[in-house]
């Protein structure tokens, strides 16, 4: 009868083991759910804080493009009588302030769009410069500003695109 008891009470015991074994695995599935939609509505969330500060960059990275674009920037800066190197100036630091006030920008936007923007920023200061050393001292700033205005501008074309397609991405 000893041993009979010693069975029952081990059987016993096993089977409670067994049981709060159960209820530790369950209770670690309930969990590991709960985190797992907690987490994604914490997604959810992140992105509609997010979302809309990715679609004001690209905003405000296409703006930057066609506010930059010669043919505007020459009409938004050009006035008769300017002097060359002042009109010089002022074009290349538009340019850099554009640039500059968008600059946190490129925490929104992928690698690629960045460096596209960048690019074109580049290049049409490059193009200003270039065109301001090859005007003879003689020619007047409005001949400077008709030769600004009919350069083609293939690096802000090609980063309104790359802007463009990125977007349609990201939607």
């Amino acid at each position: 009868m000893n041993t009979l008891l010693i069975v029952l009470v081990a059987s016993v015991l096993v089977l409670m083991l067994l049981a709060v074994l159960i209820l530790l695995r369950l209770y670690r599935v309930k969990e590991l759910e709960l985190h797992r939609n907690g987490s994604s509505e914490l997604k959810v969330a992140a992105l509609k804080i997010i979302m809309p500060l990715k679609v004001q960059a690209y905003e405000r990275f296409l703006l930057f493009l066609e506010r930059s674009q010669l043919p505007v920037l020459v009409k938004r800066i050009y006035v008769p009588g300017m002097e060359k190197g002042v009109f010089h100036l002022e074009l290349l630091q538009n340019i850099r302030e554009e640039f500059e006030h968008n600059l946190a920008q490129q925490l929104y936007v992928s690698n690629t769009t960045w460096n596209a923007v960048k690019n074109a920023k580049e290049e049409l200061m490059e193009q200003i410069n270039s065109t301001f050393e090859q005007l003879k001292d003689e020619d007047d700033t409005a001949i400077l500003a008709q030769t600004l205005v009919a350069l083609p501008n293939p690096a802000v074309e090609q980063a309104a695109q790359i802007l463009k397609n990125d977007f349609e991405r990201l939607l």
